[in-house]
C-alpha cells in the first residue's frame, strides 16, 4: 500500500512505501536532494542495489525513471520526502528494462509511444514472485519489454492511448500454476503474439520464480520448467482444458524421474526441483503398479498413484491397521493410463480420522498391492 501527503508544502509531498522481506523492485518516486539508496531506504541491506543494462549491475544512486533491485531484512516502511515528478522521459533498450514512474499512479497505456515499442502484457512487478499488470505506483520498479530501441514519456494525468486488454490465456490453453505464477500450454501463437507471453530476467538469487526454459509463460507440445524455490514441497495447481488425443495425457516429470499426469483440474504435492520437464506422451503403462504416496508422512491430504496397462474395474481402499475398512477411494472402470487420486484422512462419512498408520490397497482384475502410509497430526 501507498499513501501520499501533499500538506507537507506547496512544493513537496511525502509517500509512504511499503516493502517486503527479501528482494523488493523499487523506484524514485520523488525528486530528492540525496538520491543514494540509503537515504531513500535507509533500512535496505548495503550493497544490494542492481540497475540492469544486458545483466544486474551492483549501483549506489537511484535515477528517476530508473527501476531496482533492493533487499530488506524485514518488511516495514519508508517515508520519501521531494518535490512531485509528473513528466518523465524514459529510454528503453530493445529487450528488457527496469524501470519506474511518476509521483502519482499511472497507466503504462497512457505512456506517449510515438514508434509503438511497448510490447503489450510486459509490465511486471513483484510482490514475492513476477505478476502481470498495468499500473505503475510511485516507488515502486517493474520490468517493461521493448521490440526495439526508443523512448516513452510518462506525463500526469494523461489518458490511455492504448485500450487495456487481459492476457490471460486461463479459457484458452491449459495452465500451470505455482506460487500463484500462471504458465500456458498446448496453443501456438505468433512470433510477436507469443512476445507478450515472455518473462524477464530472473530475479536475484533467494526469491521465488517459475517459468518455461529461455523466459517464456507459454509454450505448444512440450517445455522444460525452471523453478527457483526455497521450499521443500511444491504446490502445482493444473487445469487441462485441450484434448491431449486418444492415449496420450500431459505428463510432468521431474529430474528424479517421477511422473505426474495432468488430467482435467487438480493440484499436485511434489518435491521441490530445479526443473521438470512438461510433454505430451503415450500414457499407456508397460505393467500394474501401486506407487507410494506423497508426501509420507502427510497432514491432512496425500497423493495415491497407481498405473493401469489395460482398462480394468478398480478398487481402491483405506484400511486401518486392524484391517477394517476406511473408505474406498476407487470404485469404478477406468481406461489404462497413469492415474492418481488424493486422500484429505477422512472416513466414508467424512470425518477426520485419527493419526496413525494406515493400508491402502488396489485391485484391479488379478492385480492386487497393498502399501502402508503414516497420518501425522
Amino acid at each position: 500500500d501507498i499513501y501520499v501527503f501533499d500538506n507537507i508544502g506547496p512544493d513537496n509531498q511525502a509517500i509512504f512505501i511499503n516493502y517486503l522481506d527479501s528482494w523488493n523492485l523499487v523506484g524514485l518516486p520523488l525528486e530528492v536532494d540525496n538520491p543514494s539508496y540509503l537515504a531513500v531506504f535507509p533500512d535496505a541491506i548495503e550493497n544490494t542495489l542492481f540497475s540492469f543494462d544486458e545483466a544486474y549491475i551492483p549501483d549506489s544512486i537511484m535515477i528517476e525513471g530508473g527501476g531496482y533491485w533492493l533487499r530488506f531484512e524485514n518488511a516495514g516502511t519508508t517515508t520519501i520526502t521531494g518535490a512531485p515528478i509528473s513528466e518523465l522521459t524514459i529510454n528503453l533498450s530493445e529487450g528488457w528494462n527496469l524501470v519506474s514512474g511518476l509521483s502519482e499512479e499511472i497507466s503504462v497505456y497512457s505512456a506517449s509511444d510515438l514508434d509503438s515499442i511497448i510490447i503489450p502484457g510486459t509490465l511486471y512487478g513483484f510482490d514475492g514472485a513476477y505478476f502481470s499488470t498495468e499500473m505503475m505506483v510511485p516507488g515502486v520498479g517493474y520490468w517493461l519489454r521493448a521490440f526495439q530501441n526508443g523512448e516513452i514519456t510518462l506525463s500526469s494525468g494523461a489518458l490511455s492511448t492504448t485500450t487495456s486488454r487481459d492476457f490471460s490465456l486461463k479459457d484458452k490453453a491449459n495452465t500451470l500454476s505455482i506460487h500463484g505464477s500462471e504458465l500456458y500450454f498446448g496453443v501456438e501463437l505468433s512470433k510477436k503474439e507469443r512476445l507478450s507471453y515472455s518473462l524477464p530476467p530472473k530475479p536475484p538469487v533467494g526469491a521465488f520464480d517459475v517459468r518455461f526454459k529461455d523466459g517464456w509463460r507459454l509454450v505448444k507440445d512440450n517445455g522444460e520448467v525452471e523453478v527457483m524455490s526455497l521450499n521443500e514441497t511444491l504446490t502445482i495447481v493444473y487445469d487441462i482444458i485441450l484434448n491431449a488425443g486418444e492415449h496420450y495425457n500431459w505428463v510432468l516429470t521431474a529430474t528424479s524421474g517421477e511422473e505426474y499426469i495432468l488430467e482435467g483440474s487438480g493440484e499436485l504435492v511434489v518435491p521441490s526441483a530445479e526443473r521438470f520437464t512438461l510433454e505430451l506422451k503415450d500414457v499407456v503403462p508397460a505393467t500394474f503398479t501401486l506407487h507410494q504416496n506423497f508426501p509420507n508422512p502427510f497432514n491432512p491430504i496425500t497423493t495415491l498413484r497407481y498405473d493401469l496397462p489395460e482398462d480394468n474395474f478398480v478398487l481402491l481402499t483405506v484400511y486401518d491397521m486392524l484391517g477394517r475398512r476406511v473408505v474406498q477411494l476407487v470404485n469404478t472402470t477406468q481406461e489404462a493410463g497413469f492415474k492418481s487420486v488424493q486422500w484429505d484422512a477422512t472416513d466414508s462419512m467424512g470425518k477426520p480420522v485419527s493419526a496413525g498408520v494406515y493400508l491402502y490397497q488396489i485391485q484391479a482384475g488379478e492385480f492386487v498391492q497393498t502399501k502402508k502410509m503414516v497420518l501425522l497430526k
